[in-house]
């Protein structure tokens, strides 16, 4: 592209949300382009891949969104395996979790909570016999997992299959004017749209000439994985959690959450507290080789919520930020809404609980 092209709409950031926006505007028939430089740290990767609504569940409408965010996941995953003709491991067979107590196992017994339901011990060794639960386990059957890496690659395949332009590199700044905004490129280059989806991840605040200040603040989380897979589902318990990655006979161990701005890196500590958490969920990994150890940057906001939506002042500006820990979870039905939103179209759901004008005005850059 030129510094003199125009499209119905340019998404900033090739996450998986960036990836997601693209191709579903891209769907719509509206000119997409999709700008980004791929960051070490970025959450799409570096994540665990869960499916998890139902895990300490957010409220109300959003609670709803994020159960249809869910249900959107398997034609989703049809959709782009007609695209590229690769399967995906995907599964939404249940999630366990475990009290680290007797007294903990009967306040969960005992919750009222309709979306799990509580399994003996007995039952939890029917169902994963390497667990070590003598407590029992809540069981939510309708969570499951992604394997977050594979589907970032296969929605890059799926951007270049469709041939939308790409533009590897950063935004300088961001431009609006009247109805229509516009960015700055590295090399100068300006390119104007209709709509412009602000989808950059734990990085989003530090654009230069947003309308107002974007509250994420970038926590990072560090993991890593161990060889084997004696469990087939996830599992919480102890302050952690194990997700298997059959396809790579691996469990993935994690996770830390920690305000250190835009650190990166591991420490001995949050390993082996891993290893603990491993070893005492699933017996079997006390002796399991490492394979690696990474980090990456979840974009948190003030409440956990994401940013989603146009801006109030400015609607050429289509906010698809700070999905915080349900990035995964969300990145198709954001996709859907915010081509929805450049079509001119209402959502089909909900989005009310994820305008950026919950935020006061003032609200200052959390990073």
């Amino acid at each position: 592209m030129t510094s003199s092209d125009f499209a119905d709409v340019i998404v900033v950031g090739d996450g998986l949300i960036g990836l997601a926006c693209a191709r579903a505007t891209a769907a719509r028939g509206l000119s997409t382009c999709l700008i980004g430089r791929r960051r070490p740290g970025l959450a799409s990767a570096a994540a665990a891949g869960f499916l998890a609504p139902t895990i300490d569940p957010a409220k109300g409408s959003a609670l709803s969104f994020m159960l249809e965010a869910r249900a959107r996941y398997r034609s989703f995953i049809e959709e782009l395996r007609a695209v590229s003709g690769h399967d995906l491991p995907f599964a939404l067979d249940g999630i366990l979790r475990l009290p680290a107590t007797e007294r903990e196992a009967r306040a969960m017994a005992a919750s009222g909570d309709k979306m799990s339901r509580w399994l003996s011990p007995a039952e939890v060794a029917e169902l994963e016999p390497a667990l070590d639960a003598p407590f029992g386990a809540r069981f939510h059957a309708e969570d499951g997992m992604v394997d977050n890496q594979r589907l970032l690659r296969l929605l890059d395949e799926a951007i270049a299959l469709g041939h939308i332009p790409r533009i590897e590199g950063d935004v300088r700044r961001v431009e609006t004017a009247g109805s229509l905004a516009a960015v700055e490129l590295e090399d100068g280059g300006r390119l104007r749209c209709r709509h412009l989806v602000l989808a950059g991840g734990a990085w989003q605040p530090l654009l230069s000439g947003l309308p107002r200040p974007i509250p994420v603040l970038p926590l990072r989380g560090q993991m890593m994985s161990l060889t084997g897979t004696p469990v087939m589902r996830p599992v919480f318990g102890f302050g952690g959690y194990v997700i298997p990655r059959p396809a790579d006979r691996q469990v993935i161990v994690g996770s830390t959450s920690e305000a250190v701005r835009y650190t990166l890196g591991t420490t001995d500590a949050a390993l082996n507290g891993f290893r603990e958490v491993a070893a005492r969920m699933v017996p079997a990994l006390a002796r399991a080789d490492e394979v690696r150890t990474w980090s990456g940057l979840r974009p948190m906001t003030y409440d956990g919520l994401p940013i989603l939506g146009p801006d109030p002042s400015h609607p050429a500006i289509l906010y698809a930020c700070g999905h915080s820990r349900n990035g995964i979870l969300l990145a198709p039905l954001t996709g859907d809404v915010i081509a929805s939103l450049a079509a001119g179209d209402a959502p089909a759901h909900d989005i009310s609980p994820f305008s950026i004008s919950r935020f006061p005005a003032s609200a200052s850059v959390m990073a």
